[in-house]
């Protein structure tokens, strides 16, 4: 896995803030398996390999996504962002947010660890990468958020508001994928 994991210089580690249909998320939250969840951006080495340990164990592990098509030299780009969510346990979600261009990302690599699925967190997680991106990437408030979505969770991102690009259908890493895309207004 590469090493070295660096951050701007003028981005700090912070908890990343979402807002959820009943008011806005204020700190650490309980999720259904009883403990505190904080989501925060990755700006550490250390956090970095939570979020790869996260990625191995759902797509290498799980999904048997060969380990040298999952870690990657864009996780180390200086636009990537990493979110890490975290409970009591440990790491148990991630997400990164690629910029394409001014007012595109790609989100990529989201997973939730197999222990803690069902229980909202991969919910709270892509709102959390989607107002990240906003604050970070969006063009005169609008941005348009691609993804890549595994065909088992093509039904997850349509509640998310995500439509499809087209109906093509496609094999990455060995796993059936269609394109999806949602515009966020300012």
């Amino acid at each position: 896995m590469p090493t070295g994991f660096r951050t701007s210089g003028d981005r700090q580690a912070r908890r990343v803030r979402i807002r959820l249909p009943r008011g806005p998320a204020a700190g650490p939250r309980p999720h259904a398996t009883g403990g505190p969840v904080v989501i925060i951006e990755v700006t550490t080495d250390e956090d970095m390999a939570a979020a790869w340990a996260v990625r191995k164990e759902v797509f290498v592990d799980e999904q048997k996504v060969p380990i040298e098509e999952e870690i990657d030299d864009l996780d180390l780009a200086p636009t990537t962002i990493h979110l890490l969510a975290k409970d009591d346990r440990g790491p148990a979600a991630t997400g990164r947010i690629l910029l394409d261009s001014p007012g595109h990302v790609h989100l990529g690599r989201i997973c939730v660890a197999a222990r803690v699925r069902g229980t909202g967190l991969g919910r709270r997680l892509m709102l959390a990468l989607e107002e990240t991106a906003q604050k970070a990437y969006a063009d005169g408030g609008r941005l348009t958020i691609a993804l890549s979505a595994q065909r088992g969770a093509q039904g997850f991102y349509e509640a998310l508001g995500y439509g499809y690009v087209s109906h093509r259908e496609y094999l990455d890493a060995g796993i059936w994928h269609k394109d999806m895309v949602k515009t966020i207004n300012g």
